[in-house]
């Protein structure tokens, strides 16, 4: 059964309700792909009325029905949950941690979004540099997870979403979903779709519904599912042509191994107190498409504790560690979350610690200053956009030009057009 759940196309309880046993008068719902046109000729001569199925390749088709009945429907796949199929785009949604809530701003979605898995995590900062994007106050939006780390199915249903963008083993593996809730959250209130893929999926990761191990997905593979499933095609592949190409020439504009500074990404929030040493993660990722630090791989970064994590994803070493391996540049990852996280700024406290301590102080990044907010890993197109820029500049200042510190760029100091942007986000740009 779990097989077949993930391999059938599924509608929404709701839309379900609504049109599944409606005969609709020719027309009604021709708008909804926005295509209308004459209907087709039967073999047997008789005219009818096409059914518009709205694929993730963009693909518009059209079968004769034999009836004077118009279904339109959005459709889309993505592992694990394999194909979704709606009678019409998601008006309500809950997200994740902040990476499909992203994805979806891009898509002009972000109005929707009527909860989150925790969204804490889902950092706003950089839409305040995109004038007219406008997301929900983080704080306001419902939790569907609870403080000891449990997911909170009542709230779900509460919700009544049309759509669950996460991937359910997120909630499964971490936050105590059973695999009967998450069935029955799937068939009676919305569908999943997500894909978990910020990290190499861990120990204890399951692989719920069809009991096997799925493909990750790099960043821009997520657009046009997402654009196909909310209507929003050309949308997204404006977005693909701006994104892709700001990657391609950062990533060409990299200096020379031999002129590139070592860095070391160092936790920032885990230990401010330095009670247990820091933690110092690999920037590069064991799975190759993982989005987590998708901005450090793209910039060939060089790593000051290459060769020390023992095939683990981070160390943990003491000040006397830190000096041993002597970074250039140290970035505090999760920093832009962490700058202001509960009243509190992480980051500072670390930066301080360091300053502060006779070995700590050092370290070559912390004497020359070079310490760093860094990117939260819960990126999708606008947030990995500017923590590329934002990266790029802390680690290259020769060729992408200096980091001022957090905040808006003189308009010659951007790396990407943050106009166009904009008018993809908000649905103003031709074609």
């Amino acid at each position: 059964m779990e097989d077949e759940r993930a391999e059938r196309s599924r509608s929404t309880r709701r839309a379900y309700v609504k049109y599944g046993s409606a005969v609709i008068g020719g027309g009604l719902f021709a708008g909804c792909t926005g295509e209308s046109g004459p209907g087709t000729t039967t073999e047997a001569g008789s005219e009818s009325t096409p059914t518009a199925t709205e694929t993730a390749t963009g693909t518009a088709t059209a079968t004769a029905t034999g009836t004077a009945t118009e279904t339109a429907s959005y459709s889309a796949s993505m592992p694990p949950m394999g194909e979704v199929t709606l009678d019409e785009p998601p008006g309500e949604w809950v997200g994740d941690l902040g990476f499909a809530a992203d994805v979806l701003t891009a898509l002009g979605q972000a109005d929707g979004v009527v909860g989150m898995t925790d969204p804490r995590f889902w950092y706003t900062g950089f839409y305040e540099f995109l004038d007219g994007v406008s997301v929900p106050e983080t704080e306001d939006l419902p939790k569907i997870t609870t403080e000891d780390r449990n997911t909170d199915v009542e709230k779900v249903y509460e919700l009544d979403p049309d759509l669950v963008a996460a991937d359910p083993n997120l909630l499964i593996s971490i936050y105590g979903l059973d695999e009967d809730d998450a069935a029955r959250i799937d068939d009676d209130v919305a569908p999943f779709f997500g894909n978990g893929s910020r990290r190499k999926r861990f120990d204890g990761w399951t692989y719920w519904p069809g009991g096997e191990p799925y493909d990750y997905l790099s960043l821009p593979e997520y657009v046009p599912k997402y654009a196909a499933l909310f209507g929003e095609r050309e949308r997204g592949q404006a977005l693909l042509d701006l994104y892709e190409p700001f990657v391609e020439d950062v990533r060409s504009r990299v200096p020379a191994e031999s002129d590139r500074r070592s860095m070391a990404l160092v936790n920032g929030r885990y230990n401010p107190e330095n009670r247990d040493g820091w933690i110092v993660y690999d920037p590069t990722s064991e799975a190759e498409k993982t989005w987590g630090k998708k901005q450090y791989r793209d910039l060939g970064v060089v790593d000051a504790f290459e060769g020390a994590y023992a095939g683990e994803s981070a160390v943990t070493v003491d000040y006397e560690g830190l000096l041993e391996y002597d970074p250039e540049v140290i970035v505090f990852n999760f920093g832009v979350t962490y700058r202001e996280f509960e009243g509190e700024n992480l980051v500072q406290s670390q930066r301080e610690l360091l300053e502060d301590h006779p070995v700590g102080s050092q370290v070559t990044a912390v004497d020359s200053g070079d310490m760093y907010v860094g990117g939260t890993p819960y990126q999708g197109p606008i947030i990995n956009m500017f923590q590329t820029e934002m990266a790029a500049k802390q680690l290259y200042p020769d060729e992408f030009g200096s980091y001022p510190g957090y905040g808006e760029l003189d308009a010659d100091e951007q790396l990407f057009d943050r106009d166009r942007l904009t008018a993809i986000a908000t649905g103003k740009f031709d074609g």
